[in-house]
């Protein structure tokens, strides 16, 4: 009974997320969340795998967690995702455009007297004081289908608000738990 294999998935998945931080492509971006999404999954499996010896005291231990990957929304998310990616040709994140934003200095509101755009600038500007935002292109996971079912972006994850559907934040939050599911288990089953 051994859980070297899981831990290899690990480290791979912690590669892999390193490797999406650093990524100077869309694609290759892509390509290491595809890869994360897999060595999560491959985590799992080569756990159950590991403790095969124990399997009698292991699966029901193991409920609570397996209860967990199928209730808690960002671990079924990463759960779906994967299995989408593996099973179909449809996209698990793509690239949001950057957009500009100008609103009230004042959060109530307020008055434009006049406002003269021009090649997408403001070339001339009477009434109260605004603020002007520019937000760069960014890249955000995507709702995915899998057996027919739709999988919405995770919005909780262990009964806390998921700030962003930026997949580094989705694998850091996946990659915690795994590796704590990896920890419990080699605590419990001395393995």
């Amino acid at each position: 009974m051994s859980l070297k294999a899981a831990k290899k998935e690990l480290e791979s998945a912690r590669r892999a997320l390193e490797l999406m931080k650093t990524a100077t492509s869309f694609e290759l971006f892509d390509e290491e969340w595809r890869d994360f999404l897999n060595c999560l999954e491959k985590i799992w499996n080569k756990a159950e795998r590991g403790c095969q010896q124990v399997k009698n005291k292991f699966q029901p231990w193991q409920g609570k967690y397996t209860n967990l990957r199928r209730k808690d929304m960002l671990l079924r998310y990463l759960k779906h995702a994967r299995d989408a990616d593996n099973h179909s040709i449809q996209e698990v994140a793509e690239i949001k455009p950057g957009h500009r934003s100008i609103n009230f200095a004042n959060p109530r509101g307020g008055y434009i007297k006049k406002m003269e755009i021009r090649n997408g600038e403001i070339a001339h500007y009477e009434g109260d004081p605004m603020i002007v935002r520019d937000h760069p292109p960014t890249i955000e996971a995507v709702k995915v289908k899998n057996s027919g079912k739709w999988y919405n972006l995770p919005s909780t994850h262990l009964g806390k608000k998921v700030v962003s559907n930026h997949p580094v934040l989705l694998a850091e939050l996946g990659l915690d738990f795994y590796e704590g599911f990896l920890k419990e288990t080699e605590a419990t089953f001395n393995v």
